[in-house]
């Protein structure tokens, strides 16, 4: 997610071109390997247990590393092995920006500083940034004054989009508002002992990206049948968060809703910028009530 953040900053910059930043991510990617694919290769797992795993991930808001160790596939300790074969994402990008000569460390680091004071981050959220974490991330573009368990709900929901939908999913800076305008939207609310809400929408036809992820298919613009893979995909969204935080609260998941129709939402909505497939969209959270239409 730092690729893509600090990227993004360095071409508003003029630091780098769009052209330049995809041949970049192009060079990121040929040496980045999914970690199933380095076990099977250091053959510690086997091609079905590694496709097991990956059809668990589906269904359950765990790692692949986690989920291997609990199936008796890997250690703990062979885990962090493939993690370092499989390369910190910051210094891949890094390297992969002096490799292509496009900008001298020296440059970058500045260029990190500038990012860093811009956005009024500390040291510390520099070194999560850093880490590729996404729990220790997505905090960092979240309002101070929400609760933990709507937090915890975004980062399902965003765990679930990088696991399903695209690996590399970033944010930007989210927000409260009273109102917010839908041009089209798909929702679905939970009922019970802390009600909520979780949707998505946006403008153009970005919204597609998660449909056809989902549901495995192309769509060719927003209607009644995308809106329902998305809503579908929320729906795996609220299950797996549901099934997390059981213990702490009863919840009900209502039906999922889409439309096409412009909507008006209102309540105190946290509305977060999620760019899949380098589109934005926007992911809309209500939590202890849920959003009036």
């Amino acid at each position: 997610m730092i690729s893509r953040l600090f990227g993004a900053y360095l071409v508003k910059e003029g630091k780098l071109t769009e052209a330049q930043l995809e041949t970049v991510f192009e060079t990121m990617r040929k040496v980045r390997v999914k970690l199933g694919l380095i076990a099977v290769s250091e053959k510690l797992m086997t091609t079905q247990q590694s496709d097991e795993v990956n059809r668990l991930q589906a269904i359950v808001d765990k790692r692949f590393g986690d989920i291997a160790v609990e199936k008796g596939y890997l250690t703990e300790e062979q885990v962090s092995r493939l993690l370092g074969l499989q390369g910190n994402q910051y210094l891949s990008f890094v390297q992969s920006i002096v490799d292509n000569d496009f900008m001298q460390m020296d440059d970058i680091e500045s260029a990190l500083a500038a990012y860093q004071n811009e956005n009024g981050f500390t040291l510390t959220d520099i070194e999560s940034l850093k880490s590729g974490d996404s729990d220790r991330i997505i905090p960092l573009f979240l309002p101070n004054n929400i609760t933990e368990y709507q937090t915890e709900h975004i980062l399902v929901c965003i765990r679930t989009l990088i696991r399903l939908i695209d690996s590399e999913v970033y944010v930007g800076k989210g927000f409260v508002t009273d109102f917010y305008e839908a041009p089209y939207f798909a929702l679905q609310s939970l009922d019970g002992d802390n009600k909520a809400s979780m949707a998505f929408s946006g403008a153009g036809n970005n919204i597609l990206k998660i449909a056809d992820a989902f549901a495995g298919e192309n769509f060719d613009k927003v209607d009644e049948d995308s809106l329902d893979s998305v809503a579908e995909f929320i729906n795996c969204v609220n299950g797996l968060f549901a099934t997390k935080v059981n213990s702490s609260f009863m919840i009900d998941m209502l039906p999922p809703e889409y439309s096409t129709s412009k909507t008006m939402f209102s309540g105190k909505i946290l509305v977060l910028p999620v760019y899949v497939q380098g589109l934005k969209v926007d992911l809309i959270s209500s939590f202890g009530d849920i959003i009036n239409k």
